[in-house]
């Protein structure tokens, strides 16, 4: 007697009990193999990042993706050389420069406290030995950290040759193949949702792309214009500190007033100080250089380049921050406050259908938008009734 053929039919509970299955083991294979993750995560941002314009260049000359994206790794790699070859020596002894003057920094540190660890001002008794080591602290981690740190953090990809080849291939097939992922990750939604769904993921594409390419427009840039005063004003290994400023522009609130701090503490203590001006005086001018610039930063640059989807309330920024830096380091931090705006885009699109509030569909053919009100004083047009 033949058997008639049946799918296997999930109840709503067995649904429910395999995605928590697949969900978890997805996070547990990915928290045992974290250490593996780098070139693969990076791969995702550039091609992220990169598939935008070279999707452009393919509609607009009709010339094959394939050839646009090799020649957009030749570029990079002649920029990249072309950078390591100018830059590279420069920052290297820079580097060296400012661990060797560390100690030196910290002798003159203990040297003005000394004597002075109490202050009276005002008949109020100020205790600044917690600041002076506070100070101490701070020039000899930058001492003994900014020869290593400076070239992780600027060429953390390319630190092994297996995790460069790694990180070249994947992104080479993640841009050649961006529209077969699409449509492929499409198909995993149910038709009669995709609109909807599509919609959504549009607002945080919007949230990602905006918040990543904005913070690499702020590194360069705020890099470059702090790099300019620095000079003008003489301080010692201006090129790196103009760099660290800059990467330290990823960590937001902390990591601006960060490099302030240790610009700052260089040109205190500095041995020869431009345009007559005392130790003292130099710090006050760095500190308002950075203040302004953080002002601009603040108020122009950052609505331009990233605009209102990232935009979180302060108490947010701060908790995501630590979030990030408790759960996943470095890396928590510069993916904290996207991740924190995208959870706010799914937050309320999951609190619009658990109150049921229903978005208006775009207008279509077979939705006509609503005809606008007929001009004061103009007869209205007769309307046909059915009997």
């Amino acid at each position: 007697m033949a058997v008639e053929p049946q799918p296997i039919r999930f109840s709503p509970q067995y649904k429910l009990l395999a995605v928590a299955l697949v969900v978890s083991l997805t996070v547990w294979f990915l928290l045992a193999v974290q250490h593996m993750l780098t070139p693969f995560v990076a791969a995702i941002i550039t091609a992220y990042l990169f598939n935008p314009l070279v999707g452009w260049l393919q509609r607009r000359t009709g010339v094959r993706r394939i050839l646009w994206i090799v020649v957009l790794y030749v570029l990079a790699l002649l920029l990249i050389y072309g950078l390591g070859t100018l830059f590279w020596p420069r920052v290297a002894q820079q580097s060296r420069d400012l661990a060797a003057t560390a100690p030196a920094m910290v002798g003159q540190i203990q040297a003005f406290f000394q004597g002075h660890e109490r202050v009276e001002v005002g008949g109020i008794v100020l205790d600044l030995a917690p600041v002076e080591a506070q100070m101490i602290g701070v020039v000899s981690d930058l001492g003994r950290r900014v020869s290593e740190s400076v070239p992780r953090l600027v060429f953390s990809a390319l630190e092994s040759l297996l995790f460069t080849l790694a990180y070249l291939i994947v992104t080479f097939y993640l841009l050649l193949q961006a529209s077969q992922l699409k449509q492929w990750a499409a198909k995993l939604i149910p038709p009669p949702y995709r609109a909807e769904i599509g919609m959504l993921g549009t607002q945080i594409d919007a949230a990602f792309s905006a918040y990543i390419r904005g913070q690499l427009i702020l590194v360069v840039l705020m890099a470059v214009l702090l790099y300019i005063p620095l000079s003008i004003l003489q301080v010692p290994n201006a090129l790196v500190i103009a760099i660290v400023s800059g990467i330290l522009e990823i960590i937001p609130i902390i990591g601006p007033w960060s490099a302030a701090g240790i610009a700052i503490s260089v040109a205190l203590f500095q041995p020869v100080v431009p345009f007559g001006m005392s130790n003292l005086g130099l710090g006050a001018v760095l500190g308002i250089v950075y203040l302004t610039l953080r002002m601009i930063e603040e108020n122009i640059i950052l609505p331009q380049v990233m605009g209102p989807l990232v935009t979180l309330h302060p108490a947010v920024v701060i908790f995501a921050l630590l979030s990030g830096g408790a759960l996943l380091g470095p890396f928590g931090l510069f993916i904290s406050i996207p991740i924190a705006a995208v959870i706010r885009i799914v937050l309320t699109f999951l609190y619009q259908k658990l109150t049921n509030q229903v978005e208006m569909p775009p207008p279509s053919a077979t939705n006509p938008p609503v005809p606008e009100a007929a001009p004061q004083g103009a007869a209205p047009k007769p309307r046909r009734t059915s009997h």
